[in-house]
């Protein structure tokens, strides 16, 4: 391509002239992203900026054009929305007055996390950073531009869940990739389905790589974590992340392809570490692999994997982990294996054995067959009719006296039990209620969550198998249960500490991130209230609102009493 002013600017195919792109549906009547560089910036004369596609506290990425290798490229502009702006339509930034200490050290941190990665070319399993430039008063990073989707969509997209022998194939290259940057200390702090992505060749690569200052809750950065996936330590002032956080967010990722869904949040799974797996698919699952799970999504630091290493072991634990499923259920459909037989017939075929056996069944229907006819021939008189009738009349009494039979043993068979009525009852203390009955009668298993505006959060909505019905003592009844209402209020947080305001938003059903600005009737490290919306205000759930922290009073301001006093 010589020219580029046809270039779709959502991806960079030729539009042949034309206002809309006809490989994308693109127009070129699209806005850009608020803040972001306008289209067709040119960067180092080479790189042509295209649409920003997402954003986070840390900076904005697009899509651009490498005008030398004539390839589409991914931009990561370094830009904190926080601590800079940027005039409209203008390409420089200004830093926001009292932000230009931690402007130039988050910069400074960008520049070095990117050569970091930017030397890890060896490892095909992450996006390759092949550039790294400053201009605009701030830094760039320049990767190849992949055709990939989410791992997210991808599960959705299979069926809700992968095999083990399917993720496994994706996964264990990132692992290993993941355990290279660890021995070189490098970390990314934010292993999610979001970041993980699945290549057009069908292996999967992981990007998104951040700084960790948006990778925690304790920065001067509007933190980007994932509910699920983030490990409890990215939540904790003054607790530096190691090598067990990734491991936290890779295991996480990975039980996500398996199940179809997230952990709950870590900091919820304080009070209860559980994993709910339904019984389905744990029954599918390799049970080396859910206990690597369970050890690498341990909550706390200490007791969870220590390293991708150690996670690797654990997942290759069982010597068949290629055996599928369908092997497995195959192998135990087939009879036990008979005793060693003498040489001269252990050595014959399988088939000849197979045909033997079609013989000698073949043999037997005829002679049933022979018999059953003789038998008819004597049995055809007029009275066939009321005999048939006396037979079928016996037949029915037999057939009542069996009915009545089994439901005589089930009412004694010890090792049936009949199903609770838990529909109504909170989730949490049935659960707990069931573990601890007498020799484990049964389990409660979470199959999914469901808003409800008359059943409280988490009571149960339904249950498998209804209530009164006849189980085996032992085994599972799976549950619905509500997640309250689609629509949250927010709850106070003024004058409480980022920690226990965190703790109260994530209660109540959002997702908290952070910024600080100076506020002299507020104590310095105190909480301030929301960005934006008030106490009290109605939101769906999940939504993310932004806690404003005290910086204290502004540098020269006056506080503690009044100024104009003689």
């Amino acid at each position: 391509m010589t020219g580029f002013d046809n270039l779709c600017m959502n991806c960079m195919s030729d539009t042949n002239g034309k206002t809309e792109c006809s490989n994308c549906g693109f127009s070129s009547a699209e806005p850009q992203m608020r803040h972001a560089l306008p289209y067709r910036t040119r960067l180092q004369k080479r790189y042509i900026v295209g649409r920003a596609k997402k954003s986070n506290g840390e900076g904005i990425t697009y899509i651009g054009y490498d005008t030398v290798l004539n390839i589409p490229i991914e931009l990561r502009e370094f830009f904190p929305q926080t601590l800079c702006e940027r005039p409209a339509a203008g390409t420089d930034i200004r830093v926001i007055g009292g932000s230009e200490i931690i402007f130039d050290e988050c910069l400074a941190a960008f520049l070095n996390y990117s050569r970091e990665i930017a030397h890890m070319r060896e490892l095909s399993a992450i996006i390759q950073i092949y550039d790294i430039f400053e201009e605009n008063h701030t830094a760039y990073t320049v990767s190849e531009w992949n055709e990939s989707i989410t791992l997210r969509y991808f599960v959705e997209r299979s069926g809700g869940n992968l095999s083990w022998n399917a993720a496994r194939q994706l996964f264990m290259p990132v692992l290993s990739a993941l355990s290279a940057m660890q021995a070189a200390g490098i970390r990314h702090l934010g292993i999610s389905p979001d970041t993980l992505n699945i290549m057009q060749d069908g292996k999967m690569k992981l990007g998104s790589f951040c700084i960790s200052a948006v990778r925690r809750m304790d920065t001067d950065l509007p933190p980007d974590l994932v509910p699920g996936c983030a490990a409890i330590e990215q939540y904790v002032m003054n607790y530096t992340p190691n090598e067990s956080t990734d491991v936290y967010g890779f295991a996480a990722s990975l039980f996500f392809a398996l199940t179809g869904t997230i952990p709950q949040d870590a900091l919820k799974r304080r009070n209860d570490m559980r994993l709910l797996i339904p019984t389905s698919i744990m029954r599918s699952l390799p049970p080396h692999v859910v206990s690597a799970m369970a050890n690498a999504l341990q909550v706390s630091p200490d007791k969870r994997t220590p390293s991708f290493e150690r996670l690797r072991a654990e997942l290759s634990a069982a010597p068949t982990v290629t055996a599928t499923i369908e092997d497995t259920q195959r192998i135990h459909r087939t009879a036990a294996p008979e005793p060693e037989e003498e040489d001269g017939k252990k050595n014959v075929p399988n088939f000849v054995w197979v045909i033997l056996t079609c013989v000698s069944a073949l043999i037997v229907f005829t002679i049933v067959g022979i018999i059953w006819i003789s038998n008819t021939g004597r049995n055809e008189t007029p009275t066939l009719a009321s005999e048939t009738s006396q037979v079928d009349s016996a037949a029915a009494d037999s057939l009542e006296m069996t009915m009545d039979s089994v439901e005589s043993m089930e009412s004694t068979d010890p090792s049936l039990i009949e199903a609770p009525d838990l529909v109504g009852q909170v989730y949490q203390e049935q659960n707990n209620s069931g573990e601890s009955s007498s020799n484990q009668e049964y389990q409660v298993l979470l199959s999914s969550k469901q808003f409800s505006d008359t059943i409280p959060e988490g009571s149960i909505i339904s249950q498998s198998p209804a209530a009164g019905t006849k189980m085996a003592k032992g085994t599972a009844i799976v549950v619905v249960v509500s997640e309250g209402a689609a629509v949250r209020t927010l709850p106070p947080i003024t004058g409480k500490t980022l920690a226990e305001a965190s703790q109260a938003v994530t209660s109540a059903g959002f997702t908290p991130t952070k910024t600080e600005e100076y506020n002299s009737n507020v104590d310095k490290g105190l909480v301030v209230g929301y960005q934006d919306v008030q106490e009290g205000s109605q939101m769906a759930y999940g939504s993310q609102v932004v806690i404003v922290v005290s910086k204290g009073p502004a540098p020269g301001s006056v506080s503690g009493g009044d100024s104009s006093a003689p």
